[in-house]
């Protein structure tokens, strides 16, 4: 599976990414994908940025991981857009 480079990454999207194991450390299995979040908390500039594990509290250095690839954003249905119409036609009465 190709990486993708730390200059290639977008803040507040999702990865495919894996854990490097720790410096130090003699783990020869690679860690399981998962899914993360670029970041913003501590700043929008990209030296800022820090990799958000989905589902904890836990963020880490951009170092720590190698990314895969941007996890797709869902289509929004027609359906659940809101209705931007304007006039007092659009308006529902109860």
């Amino acid at each position: 599976m190709n990486t993708i480079g730390t200059d290639q990454l977008e803040p507040n999207r999702f990865y495919w990414a894996r854990r490097l194991p720790a410096k130090g450390t003699s783990i020869s299995e690679p860690s399981d994908i998962e899914v993360v979040q670029i970041s913003t908390v501590f700043g929008a500039a990209c030296e800022f940025w820090t990799v958000a594990v989905v589902g904890s509290d836990e963020r880490f250095d951009l170092s720590a991981f190698e990314f895969f690839q941007k996890v797709p954003s869902p289509p929004i249905a027609e359906a659940r857009r809101p209705n931007l119409v304007s006039g007092a036609k659009s308006v529902a009465t109860f």
